[in-house]
């Protein structure tokens, strides 16, 4: 079975398309074969709430949303569901692929804390699962001439985003830069349209 997607881009027009009374014409892609399904959208926003309907071939579907700001997550879900049919939690599969509007990027969990601190003690690598498709790689190698450490941060395949930097000092103040490194890289790499 194919499992359409909506593209980060496609998540950021819907994030301004939300807000204009307007129709739109749009393109779901499935991830092995790039198959593609075409749809329309049509907004009709009011001051309290917004009326979509999504036209998928000869189908059309209705939604209402109260006016918020995570309202185009929300509608991503629903055309996502329409063209995939609901999800099934008795098929594994279907619990790798959550809902839009349930993502959280950049989770830094206090396990995940511990664990980096006690990287910075004494070197090594480990993955962190911060919410995204794909691990945080975080590398640290220590010095020998002064306390310190060369780290190397790295979340991604085809265009990663990395930090490479050396630091000194004490572990806590060590810490203190890589965890704010993790901050700064979970941020780069969070899809435009779930950024807050």
């Amino acid at each position: 079975m194919n499992k359409f997607n909506l593209d980060n881009r496609t998540l950021q027009l819907l994030n301004a398309q939300v807000n204009l009374s307007e129709t739109f014409n749009h393109v779901l892609r499935s991830a092995p074969k790039r198959k593609a399904l075409a749809f329309r959208l049509k907004v009709e926003r009011g001051t309290t709430e917004t009326v979509f309907v999504v036209e998928l071939g000869n189908e059309r579907h209705t939604l209402t949303l109260n006016n918020e700001k995570k309202m185009h997550l929300k509608l991503a879900d629903f055309i996502e569901e329409i063209a995939n049919g609901p999800l099934d939690p008795s098929i594994t599969g279907d619990l790798v692929h959550r809902p839009h509007a349930d993502r959280e990027y950049g989770r830094f969990e206090v396990q995940d804390k511990q664990r980096v601190f006690e990287l910075v003690r004494t070197g090594g690598m480990l993955s962190l699962d911060m919410g995204f498709d794909l691990p945080l790689h975080v590398a640290l190698h220590r010095t020998h001439t002064r306390p310190g450490v060369t780290a190397i941060l790295c979340i991604g395949n085809k265009s990663p985003h990395t930090r490479c930097f050396t630091v000194c000092g004490t572990d806590v103040e060590i810490y203190s830069k890589v965890t704010e490194s993790i901050n700064h890289l979970t941020a780069a790499a969070t899809p435009a349209a779930h950024a807050a």
